[in-house]
């Protein structure tokens, strides 16, 4: 069965109108792929060393102390890039094939994506080098299990979430507070938390998180299982069309209806809300910035600009893309192309 769901993944990749396009894509996420695994390899071996002879600190109990921050990191960013695996699954339901084959194929399908395997280049090397270095051999292979169920179900838990932006600002709202509490010394989490991935090595915590991630799967699989119907679960959501008025714009005369229009498509998109939320965390540098001696005087002024400059980076950097699927029928318009282009300048000014 296996086999048959690969081969119609592979005739669905070479029949696609876009099949020299996907391959190009291909290509490029596999260069991107080996560039961050060779990254993630040697850090997993660099940090042991320089924790252990550079920072004269106990690398496992300094890991352990941390990763509550990597693994929240972690499943923010997936819900930013990973996709949920609706759009495998369309394609399969006029198939003679059960619910539940299909269910388990596409989860089994996002346990092997990128996004899984990139940790597995981490912690590797890491558990290799604790071996190396006289590491219980039974405690390494309890705590790397205990840490890639985890890093697994964060990704089925992605799944769950979907495309509840909700959940998404709730975690990263409670990630940036955390952090900033643990920074000014008001309360340390990883105080709390450094016990339970402590536990993964010295005892058999790791049975708790291996339990957490069939249950993560098990919800997961039922979720999609309930959900399997093209006029339930699969189908477009209709709702009710909102609207603002935006008056307040009025002010900039002709060029309003475009800021309008991109207030209007960055709050309704996916995409574009992302960097709302990436622009507010480009505020968070100033605690490096302004907070150190080492920035001072000149560096102060590119920090400045650095810090209010992230809708610039994460918006700016994309004009006119974002336009590009109405661009054609907008630029044969009667419309002044140095009115849209200073509407994007000012949209940026006032962010």
């Amino acid at each position: 069965m296996i086999k048959h769901f690969l081969t119609l993944e592979w005739k669905s990749f070479i029949r696609s109108a876009s099949f020299k396009t996907n391959i190009a894509l291909k290509i490029l996420m596999a260069l991107g792929f080996l560039y961050f695994a060779a990254v993630f390899a040697f850090v997993g071996i660099g940090i042991f060393y320089g924790l252990k002879k550079e920072a004269h600190l106990e690398p496992l109990a300094t890991v352990n102390r941390f990763l509550i921050y990597y693994l929240a990191v972690d499943l923010v960013f997936r819900y930013m890039m990973q996709n949920i695996p609706v759009v495998n699954i369309k394609p399969l339901l006029y198939l003679n094939l059960k619910k539940s084959t299909v269910v388990h194929f596409s989860l089994g399908k996002t346990a092997l994506s990128g996004f899984n395997l990139l940790h597995a280049f981490f912690f590797i090397p890491f558990s290799v080098v604790m071996l190396v270095e006289g590491y219980d051999t039974w405690g390494v292979i309890q705590w790397h299990l205990g840490i890639m169920a985890l890093i697994f179900t964060a990704n089925f838990l992605n799944i769950l979430a979907g495309s509840k932006d909700s959940v998404a600002f709730l975690i990263g709202s409670i990630l940036v507070v955390l952090a900033g509490l643990h920074y000014y010394d008001f309360f340390d989490i990883t105080q709390y938390t450094a016990v339970f991935f402590n536990g993964l090595f010295h005892s058999y915590f790791s049975l708790i998180a291996l339990l957490v991630l069939l249950l993560s799967y098990y919800s997961a699989s039922n979720y999609f299982r309930a959900n399997m119907f093209l006029d339930a679960g699969l189908s477009v959501k209709q709702q009710t069309a909102r609207t603002q008025d935006y008056t307040w714009l009025n002010r900039f005369g002709s060029m309003s209806t475009f800021l309008k229009n991109d207030l209007r498509l960055i709050l309704r998109n996916k995409r574009s809300k992302t960097t709302l939320l990436l622009s507010a965390l480009f505020l968070f540098y100033g605690l490096i910035f302004f907070t150190n001696d080492l920035y001072d005087g000149p560096m102060e002024i590119f920090a400045g600009i650095f810090v209010s400059g992230g809708f610039l980076f994460t918006f700016g950097q994309f004009v006119p893309s974002w336009d590009s699927s109405y661009y054609p029928l907008m630029m044969s318009q009667n419309i002044q192309y140095r009115e849209y282009i200073s509407s994007k300048w000012w949209l940026v000014v006032i962010a």
